[in-house]
């Protein structure tokens, strides 16, 4: 393991926080968060990001990609994925679209995420008639062999009655597109159920049929899962996973396929029940039916896990929260 320190509370911002990462076509990874003034998530709060050409050994100087104002103080949940062309799609949230005509928003790349485009309201894929709250991710979204593009997303259904703002109760599904990012729609919701309840943080990995795993954070002390053969559709075996401890925190998986090794899912999370701490990376040469006992990154730190591999240099990398 090699470490670097990517964010530093510093004189503008209290807190780094809900880190992503990509690693493109090229190799270049790309790496963001939420920049907040304060700690909550209500936050007054930028999105900030680097660039690394050099595998994580230096990166950019931050740029940013989104802007707090006064109207939408919260710009949050930032999320990337690159479609078949090359073109890298970043989605993010403004006031987590919920009221006063707040936003789900694209931008896109062509190049490598040195320039940006204007930013372009998707909002009415987001099902706005149904819900309140809605989040993306967080981390990153996946291209499926077939170049359809998946992005897990949660929300808060108006059928519950909560207030506004309120994170819970919650719902999953996936945002999706199969025309590399021009339309999007939202995919089948996942409820809770009878051990899964009120699923929202979610990210998603292919497996080795060219399906769809979705590893859940939920009201529970473990991670939960479910598959799909799309993405967006016939979701199954959506339950809880009692061997992957988890203290109520956000965790990532991933796909990792070099052509020598076995098919691989990777998954990072706080390995505990009762802290986000014990930052551990666990493997399944099996779809996620079964989890290695892991590599300890991080004994006493934690929080927010996210990771990105490039198989082409053998390189697997884990970005999280210290604390």
């Amino acid at each position: 393991m090699e470490r670097s320190l990517l964010w530093k509370q510093d004189e503008t911002y209290s807190n780094y926080r809900i880190p992503g990462l990509i690693v493109t076509d090229r190799g270049t990874v790309i790496t963001y968060c939420e920049a907040r003034h304060t700690p909550g998530d209500w936050a007054f709060m930028d999105i900030l990001a680097k660039r690394s050409e050099d595998c994580g050994k230096t990166f950019s100087e931050p740029f940013r990609l989104a802007d707090g104002t006064d109207r939408f103080p919260t710009v949050n949940n930032p999320v990337m994925v690159q479609d078949r062309n090359g073109r890298i799609h970043f989605l993010y949230c403004e006031n987590y679209g919920v009221k006063d005509g707040a936003r789900i928003i694209r931008r896109f790349s062509d190049d490598d995420g040195l320039t940006w485009s204007r930013r372009i309201d998707i909002t009415e894929s987001t099902l706005p008639e149904f819900r309140n709250v809605f989040a993306l991710g967080p981390g990153h979204g996946i291209r499926l062999s077939d170049g359809t593009l998946i992005i897990p997303v949660w929300m808060v259904p108006k059928y519950h009655g909560a207030p506004e703002a309120r994170h819970g109760p919650s719902v999953t599904s996936t945002l999706y597109s199969r025309d590399d990012g021009k339309t999007w729609q939202t995919g089948q919701i996942l409820e809770s159920g009878p051990r899964v309840i009120s699923p929202n943080e979610t990210e998603a990995a292919e497996t080795s049929d060219g399906g769809v795993y979705l590893s859940i954070r939920h009201q529970s002390t473990t991670r939960a899962q479910a598959y799909s053969d799309c993405g967006y559709l016939n979701w199954h075996d959506f339950r809880p996973v009692p061997e992957l401890a988890d203290p109520q925190c956000f965790g990532s998986v991933i796909s990792y396929s070099d052509g020598v090794r076995p098919y691989s899912l990777i998954l990072g999370n706080c390995a505990t029940k009762t802290a986000r701490a014990r930052v551990t990376v666990r493997r399944s040469t099996d779809d996620g039916r079964t989890w290695s006992e892991g590599l300890l990154l991080d004994e006493e730190r934690g929080g927010y896990v996210e990771l990105g591999a490039d198989p082409s240099r053998g390189i697997i990398y884990a970005v999280y929260e210290e604390n």
